[in-house]
């Protein structure tokens, strides 16, 4: 954001400014570059020459001290000089160095002298000049310990301290090859010009000195040489590039060794301060060029794009003070040309979808308010108005705008904490109006809230029809149930008298006639039984109430039950039944048996009601797909068929193929809508395929796990003997005569005496006047129920008599309550001869285990 004050800049400016720092960036950017290449060149070349010089100043100093060298080693050897030496003339010493001198005098130290057992004999006088007597040369004798090395030594004078190089080399005698004395040769660096002087010459510099210990010692300049007035020295780390002389520092090397003493030298470098002033010049003569060129873009910019750009924001201004924009003149600069001719097209559009926003405020059918902060109306459309009676002069009058503010302002002052609300459910004059509110965003900062309200009477009208019809269908599911509930206990009580005295009738009947017309009446129960069993699993399938067990089983064990049950039944209708089963014996499978075992009965029952004349195949096998395993089963028959219309239901509860189907082959319709409702639940599926006239193939799927856990083996049964039941005296407690007969046939059959009573207050006075081995407990009963006769026998009564429920409620929840209460054993109405034989094993195993 601006700040307030600040001066504003023109589009003009602001383009000369940046050409102007963009040229200068990039030429002070080149320049830069330039000189810092420059300046590395020179550098290393400066590195390089002093480099060179420093090497070459050694090499003349170390020419200079081996020519000495050589000399000395000459002389030591000369039989003369040895001759001298022994016979000690110093006269003749002298006399032989004096010619020595005057023979090469380039290579004459500054002065020598002999010593001999451990005295100085001779020196050569000069080192008086120096200001060195006799006994500071017994001092430089004992100082010197090497032979034929050159080493720096200092002797204090009385003018100063002196800085000499000495060399001593032994002087044997040739004759007797005994050692006469030394040689002893010094160059004295104080003051010695001539030594410098060489150097200078040698090396080709300015000026060439040494310095030991931050002292001067020799040096080639004097007080009126200019280099000597010029000359500075370099600190260390700073570049000698742009100073009129190159300075040249190194440490001179004695006998190959580091020594103290310093050897500088000094050489013009004229052409690099020639090159520093060029470099000036070309700064300034760009920073003139970029001076001009900013002054000439600067005139450019304000000729040909300031007035273009003054001109569109006239364009710009005049179109923002009308409610309707005036046509752009045009520029001559192209993109100004363009931004005019967008923005003439963009306001346009703003007006437009403006006046489209104030049509839809206004003629919208909805209530539409804005709020400021203060819940004060800024904007309403007409249709707000007229339902809230509103006006904008006496809306504080109108009762139903107050109603509407008190009810709607806890909203508000929700969606003013920056709330979005939707689905806001506000009555006004009996209509419900549903509002959404938003708070209106300004620099992150709530500054209004917009309402929409849309009238929803007759939804909410309709969602109380539509609770109202769904507890009406709650309560129709509830009746259904019950009303099942009882149907099947009703059902199951006389369907119980008619497959019991069936089953006695059978066993005292003599005749073959009889016993196939009780026969025929058995099967008659027996498949009434099934029909009233289908409709008890819809009822569960219905509800959610049927449970999937899953455990191991032998997939063999599946495959036998069915080859056992259908075999004698196809062998009776003379069809051929084929069973292909390719699965070792022992597979094992963790899915629900008892579910797939009645997936497989009611597809083979389909098979054989329906097959004549042919086969009824069953195909069963397991199928790994990636990690899945799927059990395929597939069942065929040749009998009569479907057409594709009746396919389409076929799985719909209570549809048969053809009306005719139920008169000629009876069933329910309920088997295949069982079936597909089980593999829903076991997460299978099942396909179908049928031609009239040439039988039908279902196909089933059914994802399975395959397992190598080993299942408890069922113990087998021994055979039933009555004898060794131990029971004498059961309590049967049943108020319907005819079951009351039946299961009293059933235990006299097993030599059981049974004491009947009516209900469970009788049964509850009997087992407190006598013992009974047995009690066998109806559910619904006058007085008192099954279930709470069984907890008054085991709470009140507190005994522990075996009680063995007999229900005709085909209900689990029922079974449940009667184990609950405490009872020991179910037995589902109607009671079969099997079922009650196996009643009567149950009590035989549970005893014996107590016992």
């Amino acid at each position: 954001m601006a700040i307030s004050g600040s001066p504003k800049l023109s589009l003009s400016q602001l383009l000369t400014r940046l050409i102007v720092v963009f040229f200068l960036f990039v030429t002070a950017g080149v320049y830069i570059q330039s000189y810092q290449l420059t300046l590395a060149g020179i550098n290393q070349e400066i590195t390089r020459t002093l480099t060179q010089t420093s090497r070459l100043l050694q090499n003349v100093f170390d020419s200079r001290l081996t020519s000495l060298q050589i000399h000395q080693n000459t002389n030591a050897a000369s039989m003369t000089l040895q001759s001298m030496v022994a016979n000690e003339d110093s006269a003749a010493l002298d006399d032989y160095f004096i010619e020595q001198e005057q023979q090469d005098v380039a290579n004459t130290p500054d002065f020598r002298f002999i010593a001999k057992d451990d005295r100085v004999l001779w020196h050569d006088g000069s080192s008086l000049f120096h200001g060195i007597d006799r006994e500071q040369l017994e001092q430089l004798r004992l100082q010197l310990r090497g032979i034929n090395r050159w080493a720096l030594t200092t002797i204090t004078t009385e003018m100063e301290q002196s800085y000499l190089l000495m060399r001593r080399t032994p002087i044997v005698f040739q004759s007797s090859g005994k050692l006469g004395g030394y040689l002893y040769v010094v160059v004295m660096l104080n003051g010695n010009f001539s030594f410098v002087k060489s150097l200078q010459r040698a090396s080709g510099t300015q000026a060439v000195w040494l310095s030991a210990d931050n002292v001067t010692l020799a040096s080639t300049l004097s007080s009126n040489d200019d280099i000597g007035r010029d000359l500075t020295l370099p600190a260390p780390g700073e570049s000698q590039a742009f100073r009129h002389y190159l300075v040249s520092q190194a440490k001179l090397r004695i006998a190959g060794e580091p020594s103290k003493i310093t050897l500088l030298s000094a050489q013009q470098n004229d052409n690099v301060v020639a090159l520093q002033r060029q470099m000036g010049i070309n700064l300034l003569l760009t920073t003139m060029v970029i001076i001009v060129a900013a002054i000439w873009v600067n005139r450019f910019v304000q000729t040909r794009i300031a007035d273009s750009l003054e001109k569109l924001m006239r364009y710009t201004q005049g179109a923002r003070s009308r409610q309707r924009t005036l046509p752009f003149a045009g520029s001559d600069i192209e993109e100004f040309n363009h931004i005019g001719k967008t923005l003439e097209s963009t306001f346009d559009a703003l007006y437009e979808k403006e006046r489209s926003l104030q049509d839809l405020f206004d003629y919208a059918l909805s209530p539409i308010i804005v709020w400021d902060t203060h819940f004060d109306i800024t904007r309403i459309n007409p249709a707000a108005k007229l339902k809230l009676n509103y006006d904008e002069q006496i809306h504080a009058s109108s009762w139903l705008y107050d109603q509407f503010m008190c009810a709607i302002t806890p909203h508000l002052q929700r969606a003013l904490d920056g709330t979005i609300l939707k689905g806001v459910n506000i009555e006004i004059d009996r209509r419900v109006y549903r509002w959404n509110l938003a708070p209106l965003m300004v620099d992150n900062q709530v500054k209004a809230v917009i309402g929409q309200g849309q009238e929803i009477t007759s939804l909410i009208e309709a969602e109380q029809q539509s609770q109202r019809a769904k507890e009406a269908a709650e309560a129709s599911a509830r009746a259904k149930s019950e009303f099942l509930a009882k149907m099947s206990h009703e059902i199951r009580t006389p369907l119980n008298g008619i497959l019991g005295i069936t089953q006695i009738l059978s066993d005292k009947a003599k005749e073959k006639e009889q016993k196939d017309l009780l026969g025929s009446l058995y099967q008659s129960g027996e498949h009434l039984l099934t029909v009233l069993n289908d409709v008890l699993d819809l009822s569960k399938i219905e509800q959610g109430k049927m449970t999937i067990e899953h455990d191991d089983f032998y997939l063999q064990d599946m495959v036998r039950t069915v080859e056992n049950i259908y075999t004698p039944i196809c062998e009776s209708k003379q069809i051929a039944l084929t069973i292909d089963a390719p699965v070792a014996g022992d597979t094992m499978v963790y899915s629900d048996q008892s579910r797939l075992t009645q997936i497989l009965f009611n597809l083979m029952s389909n098979a054989v009601k329906f097959t004549h004349v042919g086969k009824v195949g069953m195909t069963i096998k397991l199928v790994e797909s990636g990690e899945q395993t799927s059990l395929h089963i597939e069942v065929i028959d040749t009998g009569v068929g479907m057409n594709q219309q009746a396919l389409a239901s076929l799985f719909d509860p209570f549809v048969q193929a053809d009306s005719s189907v139920t008169r000629t082959y009876g069933g329910s319709g309920l088997g295949l809508s069982i079936v597909k409702s089980l593999l829903d639940l076991l997460g299978g599926e099942i396909d179908v395929t049928s031609e009239p006239e040439k039988g039908s193939r279902f196909m089933v799927t059914v994802p399975v796990t395959v397992t190598h856990a080993k299942p408890a083996q069922a113990v087998e049964a021994d055979p039933f003997d009555p004898a060794s039941l131990g029971i004498e005296r059961v309590l049967l407690v049943e108020d319907n005569k005819i079951n009351a007969m039946v299961a009293q046939a059933f235990c006299n059959k097993y030599q059981i005496d049974v004491d009947w009573v009516k209900d469970g207050e009788q049964a509850l006075e009997r087992l407190q006047q006598a013992p009974y081995d047995l009690v066998l407990m109806d559910n619904h009963m006058p007085n008192l129920g099954g279930i709470d006769a069984t907890k008054a026998i085991r709470h009140t009564l507190g005994l522990r008599v075996p009680i063995y429920a007999c229900t005709a409620d085909a209900y689990g929840h029922v079974h449940e309550a009667f184990y609950q209460a405490g009872a020991d054993y179910v037995i589902v109405k109607p009671i079969k001869e099997a079922s009650f034989i196996e009643a009567l094993r149950h009590y035989t195993s549970t005893e014996n285990s107590s016992s």
